[in-house]
């Protein structure tokens, strides 16, 4: 494999606005990478942008005309994509019954069906120019997690996808990737998600840890990375022994409807 140049690649990065992804726009902006910042956040990302010396695009891409307007910007930029960095994620916090249709609609839009879409959107663009994507996934893409119904179901599948689609592509087309960090010291990660890893003693890593572990993948174009340790064991205990993770989960599943019933009584 040739070596990566940093300086030649064009990146189209979601979820710049949050803790992660401004954490990735740092890390690759630090090694030389043009890079069109995509967001909500208009006053965070434009503050982003400036600082870096980057170039924003303020929009919610999970409207198909959203998208449509993303793609007519990069052409009329003039920018050669040569990656794209799904990392637009939301989560929900406690139980799967109490999650509302709009709760639904939002996670597995956000997570996985916009991921797809983008995918399809770009994949004649980086095809074109030897391009890469990489997918933000997560360890609950691979573990099923007690109070993460939803996530899980969007990583699973992202991650599925991932695979697939990294299998289906010929090696003169693009290189999909897919990277599964564990809890992260993120917005996402607050709340009930907090005090639950709070408890447990669950280690979270710094995003900015994070970014450096995802650039790293990029560089060497590896396919999966899953991050942490001992996560990346007990990913491979729950494809071989679900039942026995299964097992070993209860005290988490215990100590969640514990915290939800003081949640209850606070409000109260």
């Amino acid at each position: 494999m040739s070596q990566f140049n940093w300086q030649q690649q064009t990146i189209v990065l979601t979820g710049a606005s949050g803790g992660l992804g401004q954490s990735l726009a740092e890390a690759l902006s630090q090694r030389g990478a043009r890079l069109i910042l995509v967001g909500r956040t208009r006053g965070t990302l434009e503050a982003l942008a400036e600082r870096l010396n980057q170039t924003p695009f303020v929009a919610d891409l999970t409207q198909q005309s959203e998208r449509e307007r993303l793609l007519k910007f990069i052409k009329e930029q003039g920018a050669a994509v040569t990656g794209l960095i799904n990392n637009a994620a939301v989560t929900h916090e406690g139980l799967f019954g109490n999650a509302t249709a709009d709760d639904i609609e939002r996670v597995i839009t956000t997570n996985l069906m916009l991921p797809i879409a983008l995918t399809h959107h770009f994949l004649p663009v980086l095809t074109a120019n030897t391009g890469w994507i990489l997918n933000v996934g997560s360890v609950f893409g691979a573990v099923g997690f007690p109070g993460q119904s939803l996530y899980c179901a969007s990583k699973f599948g992202l991650r599925g996808f991932s695979e697939a689609l990294n299998r289906e592509l010929l090696s003169s087309d693009i290189n999909v990737m897919y990277a599964a960090p564990r809890a992260i010291k993120t917005s996402l990660n607050k709340g009930l998600i907090s005090r639950l890893n709070a408890t447990l003693k669950t280690k979270q890593d710094a995003p900015q840890q994070v970014a450096r572990q995802i650039a790293t993948q990029i560089e060497k174009q590896s396919w999966l990375q899953t991050l942490g340790w001992p996560e990346r064991l007990f990913v491979r205990l729950n494809g071989l022994w679900p039942e026995q993770v299964g097992r070993s989960l209860k005290k988490t599943r215990d100590t969640l409807y514990q915290l939800l019933e003081e949640y209850r009584h606070e409000k109260h």
